[in-house]
């Protein structure tokens, strides 16, 4: 047993023991505040060389970054955003629809059309629509962040972009091919984790504290991730470590995040995000916390 944090600089990343070196990682399809679509590679080295071998769970989906990459053969993707989870469902069910939708919207662009589909969008209970415009507001919106005022309304400006990356037929009929390997569920991480069983790898990856009061994002849901949450998730970690979960978790290098997983194993990930809408730089450091030693598994 461990009685103190151990901690890995990165210049000890190449002690680390890790087989799983994929030539190409299929990406997500959407642009998530958090999203570790950048970082992916990066994290990868931290995942159980066997994972291929278990059941995933990922309760705080977002883009989905972790799950594309890996594609496990059985997963449990869980988030508490409904039109998240609305817009995976309908992909699965129905990505030529989505991809006609997409087709349409895309000759349609400009300022005035994103703030009709965006009223729309907030009224509309068709899912396949729904679907189709939460990716088209994803791409178009003002540095794709998800925010949403406290009626649950979608409420981001457009950005000024003439041309959207919106995934084709192809794509999204590879995502939907790979959804069907997966339960995807609306709710909170502990409803979704309370059927995990020991052996099983769990990703965490939670709304992140602020660094700073600016730094940080947490308008998801019309509720927000607190610091109180953070612990929530801890109590969480520790339950499912001690059913036999293989745990990994991604969150920023704060005095507060280092105390709460005292006596895991904690890695430190230097990385540059941008702060305060995307008009500074900074470097700060993120911690890959694990349940378990690389070199043991």
């Amino acid at each position: 047993m461990h009685s103190m944090t151990r901690s890995t600089p990165l210049n000890d990343l190449k002690k680390i023991s890790y087989e799983f070196h994929p030539a190409k990682i299929m990406r997500s399809f959407l642009n998530w505040a958090g999203g570790k679509t950048r970082l992916i590679r990066r994290l990868l080295p931290y995942v159980p060389p066997d994972h291929e071998q278990r059941a995933y769970w990922e309760p705080f989906l977002g883009s989905g970054a972790m799950y594309f990459a890996l594609l496990p053969k059985k997963a449990v993707l869980a988030d508490l955003n409904p039109d998240l989870i609305n817009c995976y469902r309908a992909i699965r069910k129905e990505p030529e629809k989505i991809a006609d939708l997409l087709d349409q919207f895309s000759d349609s662009h400009s300022p005035p059309f994103y703030i009709s589909a965006r009223s729309l969008y907030n009224k509309t209970n068709d899912k396949i629509l729904k679907a189709a415009l939460f990716v088209y507001l994803n791409k178009a919106s003002f540095n794709a962040i998800y925010r949403v005022n406290k009626r649950g309304e979608f409420n981001v400006p457009c950005a000024h972009k003439s041309i959207l990356a919106l995934p084709t037929i192809v794509q999204l009929t590879e995502i939907s091919n790979v959804l069907k390997k997966a339960k995807l569920v609306k709710g909170t991480f502990e409803e979704t984790l309370k059927d995990a069983t020991k052996g099983d790898f769990v990703y965490l990856d939670p709304p992140y504290p602020p660094i700073n009061g600016t730094s940080f994002f947490t308008h998801y849901t019309k509720e927000k991730f607190g610091l109180d949450d953070q612990g929530k998730v801890r109590m969480v970690a520790n339950s499912l470590k001690k059913k036999g979960c293989l745990v990994m978790i991604s969150n920023t290098d704060l005095p507060f995040i280092r105390a709460l997983y005292q006596g895991w194993n904690i890695h430190s990930l230097p990385v540059t995000r941008w702060l305060t809408c995307k008009s500074v730089k900074q470097k700060v450091t993120d911690l890959i916390i694990t349940s378990y030693d690389l070199e043991r598994i």
